[in-house]
């Protein structure tokens, strides 16, 4: 396990996209964890679950896009990047060589930085992602070079704000459910049998109730669940808390 000091959250399009970074991460001596997001999950009728867990979950979004400008199949890229500006998350984007010319003059994906993909390289990753959530982010470089700072950007609206922190009695009724049936010890197989959902439906919602509670494991999310009776009192007594 990495020791270093970031955690980040990458989102992608394309699977073989997803797991280089995902790779990538893996070596990088800044990066303390990594969670793995489709676009589609931030594309659905309430994608608020998602989001929130994105924005829980990692200090820097690496965002890879075909399109620097978010348009066409990109075009979900520019919403979520503001949105998790706004909520403290810096954005660091990762786009094709012609991309990042264009980008370097024109519109771009709200982000805090930009690198190439096509010279990205696993220290150039990991040089970028150096020391951010204490404000250190890479300066411009020299062309030719991996990093580059994106001269035009979409303002992403009170960016320099306060990350939004959800209060730990602030479940969903579905959070709620999932809580009670971790604290009984169900798998996410399990639970997804419970709900009548997907076990990605449940592992989803286990690491979002997880966040919410700022517990590390379901079993730090159990005895915090019974301690501040969060899940009904019979069930805490028959666990004997």
């Amino acid at each position: 396990m990495n020791q270093g000091s970031v955690r980040v959250a990458v989102v992608a399009r394309g699977a073989v996209a997803r797991s280089g970074l995902a790779a990538m991460l893996e070596e990088a001596a800044h990066v303390k964890q990594t969670t793995v997001f489709r676009p589609d999950e931030f594309t659905t009728a309430s994608p608020e679950d998602a989001v929130q867990l994105l924005i829980l979950s990692c200090d820097v979004l690496v965002l890879w896009c075909v399109n620097g400008a978010g348009e066409g199949e990109d075009a979900w890229a520019a919403e979520l990047a503001e949105v998790v500006r706004r909520n403290g998350v810096r954005v660091l984007l990762v786009l094709p060589g012609a991309e990042v010319r264009r980008a370097a003059s024109g519109e771009v994906v709200p982000c805090d930085g930009i690198l190439d993909q096509d010279a990205l390289t696993s220290e150039g990753l990991d040089e970028a992602l150096r020391n951010p959530a204490e404000g250190v982010w890479p300066a411009p470089v020299p062309a030719g070079q991996t990093v580059a700072a994106p001269r035009s950007v979409r303002p992403a609206r009170g960016a320099a704000g306060p990350r939004t922190r959800f209060p730990r009695r602030q479940l969903t009724e579905r959070e709620s459910r999932v809580l009670e049936l971790l604290v009984e010890g169900l798998s996410n197989r399990q639970i997804g049998q419970a709900l009548e959902v997907s076990e990605h439906v449940a592992k989803r919602t286990v690491a979002l109730v997880l966040a919410k509670l700022d517990c590390p494991n379901r079993t730090q999310a159990a005895a915090v669940a019974l301690r501040e009776g969060l899940v009904g009192t019979g069930l805490g007594e028959a666990l004997g808390a």
